[in-house]
């Protein structure tokens, strides 16, 4: 709560620096947007965005294949990194508005029917101040938007955690509230994709909820090493 309230003083008192070099008055220059990589065209897998040279989809988002697939627009590195460990855990608001300008093309031919923020548990949220997947997809200007989609059991943080862990801690975390979702395409929205195991669970409820389809939108998508059986870095 105190490095939240002082985040928040920090926004009101002193102007924005850029996440990549901290340069004033804008929360990310252009010198550091020119060096951040894109996470799409060639090298990147077609289903789930990672890096990948090889054919098909790669080894990453195999457990993803319910999904109809991932867009994101930059490799979490560098400045793209910054920018969404700012947002996240530095509670830097001003970080939202430009990294939504970079996702607004993101939907762009998939006909989405509703956007779904990943939420946070409700005692999470409020340590933050926000929930910063709802606060991008506001920005982004994406609608109709729901918050049908809710998590009812308060997992574990999951920065340095393996896949397998990802994947067992938040089995089980969400749920739907809405009305049913009968031949809707879903959109779900992440400030990062990192394993996929947080979106492929929010889909799994989706389509249970009747959704036809399901996709996942981010700013930012981590090519972990999938075959490294340690804990991965965001």
């Amino acid at each position: 709560m105190l490095a939240r309230a002082l985040s928040t003083a920090v926004d009101v008192l002193f102007p924005p620096r850029c996440s990549g070099c901290g340069a004033f008055d804008t929360a990310l220059c252009e010198p550091c947007a020119a060096t951040m990589t894109p996470a799409s065209g060639p090298g990147r897998c077609q289903f789930c965005c990672a890096r990948w040279d090889g054919g098909g989809n790669c080894p990453r988002c195999v457990h993803m294949a319910s999904m109809e697939g991932c867009r994101a627009a930059f490799e979490m590195s560098g400045a793209a990194r910054q920018l969404v460990h700012d947002l996240k855990y530095r509670y830097v608001r001003t970080a939202a508005p430009v990294m939504a300008t970079f996702m607004r093309d993101l939907p762009g031919g998939l006909s989405v029917d509703l956007f779904c923020p990943v939420p946070l548990h409700a005692s999470r949220e409020k340590e933050r101040g926000f929930n910063q997947s709802a606060l991008l997809l506001r920005h982004a200007g994406w609608a109709p938007v729901s918050d049908g989609l809710r998590r009812v059991r308060r997992t574990d943080r999951q920065v340095g955690s393996g896949f397998s862990e990802r994947r067992t801690n938040i089995g089980g975390a969400f749920a739907w509230t809405g009305g049913r979702l009968d031949g809707q395409t879903v959109a779900v929205v992440d400030d990062v994709i990192t394993t996929g195991a947080t979106v492929a669970e929010c889909a799994a409820v989706l389509l249970e909820a009747g959704a036809r389809r399901v996709w996942a939108l981010a700013f930012a998508r981590a090519s972990f090493a999938f075959d490294v059986a340690g804990p991965i870095d965001d």
